[in-house]
């Protein structure tokens, strides 16, 4: 719980005229439109991702994916694994009434047979990184030494995105914490999947950053250049492995001063090489937010410049809606994506939850009364024969899809249909 005096945060901040609650719906909706959006042209280059843009969700009809094998497990208008690993650091505060990296551990350990089982939602999308620190034997009672052993064999090389695109619900949770209370909150949730330094900055800078911006300290983007800075410092002084070696000044400013982030295009996020780069994830989020500041870009414009570049997509989209949902607020969200986004009525009900939770909006804290906030949703466990038939299930409306592109390509090649005996007849 807060202290009581961050109620007074809910009067409007002058300098962008929104409330701290319709700021914090703002990260939390923002965060999950984006990825909902980004899921649209992930893993395309950009001349492919410039041909299936995300128009639209609501009002019908929605705008349809482009249909390939990836997108066919997923319905329009639903977010990936990157908000459902941001809802489990949410639930778990909420149930336990603290933040407990082991708990989220679990739960992660968990999602990755049974998915969200609150809303019935499969695990799809996991990343290779996360996949592997899961399979660790001790994980579940050691995560942050199964995530370390993972890190090591890769010769202290990888430095994937997976726990930037999650902990953004970190910077509301942290919001009546000190500063260094946040960072090192950042820092546990990055560590028990990710603990390259660069992963543990990354989060260190956005989670700082959203509760700066929250508390009405970051106004400008002077401070937010300073965020950055103080997030290196702290994060090469408090890490474990941090040196000039593991965590480059040279290589962070690179990819965060205000010179390196004001031209999306030069970020070349469709790289094959590079597209799940942590530091390509967080150059996203701060292109956006330092174009929300500066008034220059609407939310649907940011997020829409992001989705067509392609490459990681959601996952870029997800990073940078929480930072420029932050910023902008719920209230200018755009409808035609946050009215039509899938379970966001049960989304702005978590949100409305975790505020009152934290003490930024009165009424009766559940906790963990609230079923959706165990372990598996109130609903049980899955066994094995189940979990097997819901994927075989997802497999055979994957392949259901597939034929039908098939049949389609296969009548437009023999000139099918009326227009097709007119060409015939000519």
């Amino acid at each position: 719980m807060v202290s009581t005096h961050l109620l007074d945060f809910l009067t409007l901040h002058p300098f962008v005229g929104v409330t701290l609650q319709d700021k914090i719906r703002g990260v939390i909706l923002g965060s999950a439109i984006g990825d909902a959006v980004g899921l649209y042209t992930e893993f395309l280059p950009k001349t492919q991702a410039e041909l299936h843009p995300p128009v639209s969700f609501w009002p019908p009809p929605i705008t349809t994916f482009r249909g390939d094998s990836h997108r066919d497990r997923f319905k329009e208008g639903s977010w990936t694994d990157d908000t459902d690993l941001s809802l489990l650091i949410l639930l778990s505060y909420l149930h336990n009434n603290a933040l407990v990296p082991t708990d989220f551990a679990q739960r992660l350990y968990s999602w990755r047979s049974q998915g969200l089982r609150c809303l019935d939602r499969l695990p799809l999308g996991i990343g290779q990184n996360v996949s592997k620190v899961l399979l660790q034997e001790d994980f579940v009672t050691n995560p942050i030494n199964a995530s370390k052993v993972i890190w090591e064999n890769s010769s202290r090389y990888i430095a994937p995105n997976g726990s930037l695109m999650r902990t953004h619900v970190l910077g509301i949770i942290c919001l009546g914490m000190t500063k260094d209370q946040t960072f090192q909150t950042a820092m546990d949730f990055s560590l028990t999947t990710h603990y390259d330094p660069r992963c543990v900055v990354g989060c260190v800078a956005a989670t700082g950053l959203i509760r700066g911006i929250l508390r009405g300290e970051i106004t400008s983007l002077k401070d937010v250049d300073d965020l950055l800075e103080e997030a290196f410092t702290w994060t090469q002084s408090n890490h474990p492995e941090a040196n000039d070696q593991t965590l480059s000044h040279e290589e962070y400013l690179k990819h965060t001063s205000a010179e390196s982030t004001s031209n999306l295009d030069d970020l070349q996020l469709d790289d094959a090489r590079k597209m799940g780069y942590v530091y390509k994830g967080l150059s996203c989020g701060l292109w956006a937010l330092r174009r929300a500041i500066s008034g220059t870009s609407t939310f649907h414009d940011l997020i829409w410049g992001i989705t067509l570049q392609g490459g990681d997509a959601d996952t870029n989209a997800c990073i940078a809606g929480a930072l420029a949902g932050s910023w902008i607020g719920w209230g200018h969200l755009p409808p035609c994506w946050r009215d039509g986004l899938n379970d966001h009525e049960w989304l702005s009900d978590k949100t409305d939850k975790l505020m009152i939770a934290i003490g930024v909006k009165e009424g009766r804290d559940v906790g963990a009364q609230d079923l959706d906030t165990e372990l598996y949703g109130g609903r049980g466990m899955l066994s094995e024969d189940e979990c097997k038939k819901r994927e075989q299930a997802l497999m055979e409306k994957i392949l259901l899809k597939m034929d039908a592109r098939r049949k389609e390509k296969e009548k437009e090649e023999r000139g099918g249909g009326v227009w097709g005996a007119l060409k015939r007849l000519t």
